[in-house]
Parts: structure tokens; C-alpha cells; sequence
């Protein structure tokens, strides 16, 4: 008896598994890319796949993603797939995680991928808090990067998200900003500033992917009938007319592109400021460079390439915002460097990588490396459509960028102190405290407060030449600038208007160009009260002051000017400019 009730129970097993309503069948056919990630201190964003592992067993898999824990989100929360291929096939979850409240210390968290009838799979989730950073409603300081320097300043540059992951743009003017050394406030007399990253010049390189699978156009469509895919079509256009368009004047741009896996990456345009040059060079690619002719990826040689194309001089690095814009799908086997080799190039010379993720055949995980060791940020784009809403993304965070500076009047080491600040705006209270081995000791930071410092910025397309006059430290009371500026070549002069960060806007500064009787210009800057010390560009300040254009090329930026010099003998309270001119390499 026992025999028979035993052969039954086995017969209705096998009846049972050749119909899909039997309550007690799982199926374990839940993939993912990782089983686990360690933020670290890192705010950004990351991401993982799922995907049906075999769509014979279970055609359609709908899943459910969940977290154990309050600080980690994730997006979507709902899915399914049908395999690891095409349109519903591997499935991009976002995931962030939100310090706020969180005590010092290493948290650990689960994200579980469940379903009904589904073997349940998780991923485990760590991340280190300093107890020192908070937000408030979700809100968030991301990617706080110190700089201490000459004379006695305190620079913060950082990236606010809101409860999803999105970054914050709203006007400087919009905050209201408390910075203290140790408990004490700072006084007015103190310069401090917040300003928009754009402040600081954009430095950016696109890289941009002519391989197969981004010419494939069976794969992705060619709805216009040009010969190329929708997929190339949709990358130069948000290339060109959403990230191009979108810049200040005086951000520079370079293009790198790569297409086949025999040929090196190829540079298909220098840094410049002219956006019709670039475009122009945008257009060209696919005729003088890849010719009919997509194949295997180099993503990491062009990578390491472009990494090369920024100064390594520090006065400019502290003076820019340093991007490396890219797309690929992270399978790149032809590359000689490696993508760590590309992360120590970007590191070295302060670059972030932003990389938007596109192909039927994503491999996530050197993606996110690198994105988030360059404190950079990835974007997934499942559709051809989404490549133009990434690139606007990216445009977004680069705005979300802000600049806190201040110059303590501490000057002894008996002084030191521990840094903080607080941003508030919409009700939302930010603070930030530096860790203790970040300590503040004003005697290695010294300098001369009454000395500025400016710099020149120049770029050249095949038809023009545009340089910027950039201050990086402004001293105190400065209603006026008198400069004496030769050239072999003819010049015009233009005041940077305040929307591209210009510190002496034409709405309230004036410019006086006249011939200098030593040859050149005389350059006068001046604001429209310039007794008036209320009028002056504020204590400590950085940005661009004028705007210099030239109708010819000029290749080399060392031979734009025969004599740039300042004319200090116009202050009488101390104050005198130093240029760094010509430009370091």
C-alpha cells in the first residue's frame, strides 16, 4: 500500500509539471548582472539587469523588486522580460540610496526580485556613512569634493538630488547658505560665494560609438531611408542640438569617435568654443571617417584618448569643469587599454566620465566602475528615442553642479578649525560637515589676499579663434580692470554676460576699448559706479570677465597674444592681478 501511494504521488508530480496550474511549481529563471554592490561614500546612482534566464520554460517572466531598507530605492519596481534579447528582454534597475539621518558607519541592505511562481533572487547592498552629510525629504549633497588653497580658501564643489536620484538646478540666489568654522558662523566680512558649476569653465570631450551595433539597421531602424540607422541619426542630433546647444559660450568641446576594432579611435575635433565647427565635425563622421564601414568596439583606447587631450596643468584644472561624455554598451574586446587605464587617465587630470548605456548586448559593470571611480554618473537608454532624453539628463547634472567658496580671515595655525555648511531652499535643510582628518590650518593654505589671479582661456576651429579672460580669485574692491592686449592678428572685445557666469555683466559694468600708444588695445572694465565699493566684483570671486574674437585660426594658444599685461597702477588700496600668461601645456 505504501508502494502505490508513493508510485501516485510521483504520477500526479509528472501530470502536474506539464500543466502551468499547479500552485506548488517555481520556476528559477531570475538573472541578474550582480549580486551585490558597495556604494562606498559614493551618492550616484547605480544600476543592475534582470532578465529571463530561459524563455522555453516560462515565456514571459513578471517580476517585482523590493528593499528591506528605507535608505535604498529602487526604480522601476516592475517588470518582465521574455529573454536576454530585445525590447523586452534584459531590464535596467536604477538604484539609490539616501544618507540622510544615516550614522557613521558601514549599513547593509537587500533588494529582492520576486514573482508569483518565481524563485526569488537578491542582491545585497552596502554603503559607508560619515554621519556628517544630511538632506531632508529624500534630499541629498552628492560627490562633496574639498579644495583647500592659496590665499586661505575653502572650495566645495557638489551635486544636490532630490528623493528620486534627479539633480537640483535652481539660481545660487535661491539658497540660503550658513558656513561655519568649527561652531562659529562667519561673519560678513568673509567672502563667501555660491555659484554655479558653470562658473568654472567646461572643459568636455564627446565620444561618440559608429560600431555595428549602433549602425545595425535592422537592429535599430532607418525611418528617413539616409543609409545610416536611427540609432547614429538620433546620437548626432542629441549630440548636436540638445548637448552643443545647451552650453555657455565658453565651454570648450572636443569629439573623439571610434568605429572598428583595426583602426584606432580617430580625434575628429580639438577643443572649441564654435558650435557650428563642431556640428559641422559632428556631420562629417560618418562620410570621411567611417565610410560604410561599423564594425568592433574601442571604447576604452578612445576613452584613454581623450583623457589625454586635457592639460595637465594645475592652475587650469582648478579653474574647470572636466567631462568625458560617451556611449557604449561596455563589451569592448580590441581595446590596448584597459578601462581601468582610463579611469587613472580621468583621475589624474580630474575628469568625470558620463556614460549613457545602448545596445542589445550591455555588459553594466564596467560601466558603472568607471562612472562612478571618476565620481561621473551612468544613464541607461533602452530605445533609439531615449538616446535625446539622456543626453538632456546629462546636461541636467552638469547644471546641478554648485561651487561653495569662502576665504577664511584665520591666518595662524593656533586657528585651524573644522568646516561646515548648511544650504536650504524649498524647505529642504542640507548640511555638511568635514570629516576630522580634514582639517582647516590656515598657515598651509597662505597667500596674499590683495593678489588676483586671471588667466586666459583659448580655442581654435578651422575659421576662428575665441579666447576668455577668467578670473580664479578675485581680492577685495574691484570696480575696475585695466589691461593692454596685442596681437599679430585683429581681435574684437566683448563683456561675458552674467547667464554664461560672466562677473561684469553690461548691464552694470562698462567696457572701454581704445588704441594703446604702445601698440595694441587699451582694455578698460569698469562698473558704472566705480568709486562705489558696493559696486565692486565680489571678494574671492571666479568666473569669466571678457570674451576675445579672432576671424582666423591660430594653432598654437601661446602666439594669440604678443603682449597681455594688467595695469595695476590703477588700485590704490594695495590690490594688484597676476595673468597667467602664456598658457602652461
Amino acid at each position: 500500500m505504501t508502494r502505490f501511494r508513493g508510485l501516485l504521488v510521483v504520477l500526479l508530480g509528472l501530470s502536474c509539471l506539464a500543466l502551468t496550474g499547479c500552485p506548488w511549481i517555481k520556476y528559477d529563471v531570475i538573472a541578474l548582472s550582480n549580486t551585490s554592490y558597495d556604494f562606498g561614500l559614493n551618492d550616484m546612482p547605480w544600476a543592475f539587469q534582470v532578465w529571463n534566464s530561459d524563455p522555453s520554460t516560462l515565456a514571459k517572466m513578471s517580476f517585482v523588486v523590493s528593499t528591506n531598507q528605507p535608505w535604498l530605492t529602487c526604480d522601476p519596481k516592475l517588470g518582465t522580460s521574455t529573454g536576454s534579447n530585445g525590447s523586452d528582454g534584459k531590464k535596467v534597475i536604477r538604484v539609490t540610496v539616501n544618507r540622510s539621518g544615516l550614522s557613521a558607519g558601514q549599513h547593509k541592505g537587500t533588494i529582492t526580485i520576486s514573482g508569483n511562481r518565481l524563485v526569488s533572487k537578491q542582491l545585497q547592498i552596502t554603503l559607508t556613512s560619515e554621519g556628517s552629510t544630511n538632506g531632508s525629504g529624500g534630499w541629498a549633497l552628492r560627490n562633496i569634493v574639498a579644495d583647500y588653497a592659496p590665499p586661505y580658501l575653502l572650495e566645495y564643489s557638489f551635486s544636490l538630488g532630490d528623493e528620486n536620484g534627479h539633480s537640483v538646478i535652481a539660481e545660487p540666489a535661491q539658497f540660503q547658505v550658513t558656513c561655519k568654522e568649527d561652531a562659529t558662523t562667519i561673519g560678513s566680512e568673509t567672502g563667501f560665494q555660491l555659484a554655479k558649476g558653470a562658473n568654472k569653465q567646461l572643459l568636455a570631450y564627446l565620444v561618440l560609438d559608429y560600431t555595428y551595433s549602433m549602425a545595425n539597421i535592422s537592429a535599430n531602424g532607418d525611418v528617413d531611408g539616409n543609409g545610416r540607422s536611427d540609432a547614429i541619426d538620433a546620437m548626432e542630433s542629441a549630440a548636436k542640438d540638445v548637448f552643443l546647444d545647451a552650453l555657455s559660450q565658453d565651454a570648450q568641446v572636443g569629439i573623439y569617435e571610434f568605429h572598428r576594432e583595426d583602426l584606432a579611435p580617430m580625434k575628429v575635433a580639438d577643443f572649441s568654443t564654435d558650435r557650428a565647427y563642431l556640428k559641422s565635425r559632428i556631420d562629417a563622421i560618418w562620410t570621411e571617417y567611417v565610410r560604410n564601414f561599423p564594425a568592433a568596439t574601442r571604447c576604452w583606447d578612445a576613452l584613454f584618448a581623450a583623457t589625454q587631450e586635457f592639460s595637465g596643468d594645475a592652475n587650469a584644472r582648478k579653474d574647470e569643469q572636466r567631462a568625458i561624455v560617451f556611449l557604449s554598451d561596455g563589451r569592448d574586446e580590441s581595446s590596448t587599454h584597459t578601462y581601468q587605464e582610463a579611469i587613472d587617465g580621468a583621475n589624474e587630470r580630474g575628469i568625470a566620465f558620463y556614460c549613457i548605456g545602448f545596445g542589445a548586448e550591455l555588459d553594466l559593470t564596467a560601466l558603472q566602475v568607471i562612472t562612478s571611480q571618476t565620481n561621473g554618473q551612468y544613464y541607461s537608454a533602452s530605445t533609439v528615442q531615449e538616446l535625446g532624453e539622456r543626453f538632456q539628463q546629462i546636461i541636467s547634472d552638469l547644471g546641478g553642479q554648485y561651487i561653495l567658496r569662502w576665504a577664511t580671515l584665520k591666518r595662524t595655525a593656533q586657528a585651524s578649525f573644522l568646516p561646515s555648511f548648511t544650504l536650504e531652499l524649498a524647505g529642504h535643510s542640507l548640511n555638511y560637515a568635514a570629516p576630522s582628518t580634514a582639517v582647516y590650518n590656515p598657515v598651509d593654505h597662505a597667500g596674499d589676499p590683495l593678489l588676483g589671479k586671471l588667466r586666459m582661456a583659448i580655442s581654435s576651429s578651422a575659421a576662428a579663434t575665441t579666447a576668455f579672460l577668467r578670473a580664479t580669485y578675485v581680492p577685495r574692491y574691484i570696480t575696475r580692470l585695466s589691461l593692454r592686449a596685442a596681437s599679430a592678428q585683429p581681435f574684437d572685445v566683448s563683456l561675458v554676460s552674467a547667464t554664461d557666469g560672466g562677473l561684469c555683466d553690461d548691464a552694470a559694468w562698462n567696457l572701454i576699448v581704445s588704441d594703446d600708444p604702445e601698440g595694441g588695445k587699451r582694455i578698460l572694465v569698469e562698473s558704472d559706479a566705480p568709486d562705489n565699493f558696493d559696486t565692486a566684483i565680489p571678494y574671492a570671486a571666479f568666473g569669466s570677465i571678457l570674451k576675445f574674437d579672432f576671424d582666423v585660426p591660430i594653432d598654437d594658444p601661446a602666439t594669440a597674444f604678443s603682449a597681455l599685461e594688467v595695469d595695476n597702477t590703477i588700485y590704490d588700496g594695495g590690490q594688484s592681478f597676476d595673468i597667467d600668461w602664456p598658457p602652461h601645456p
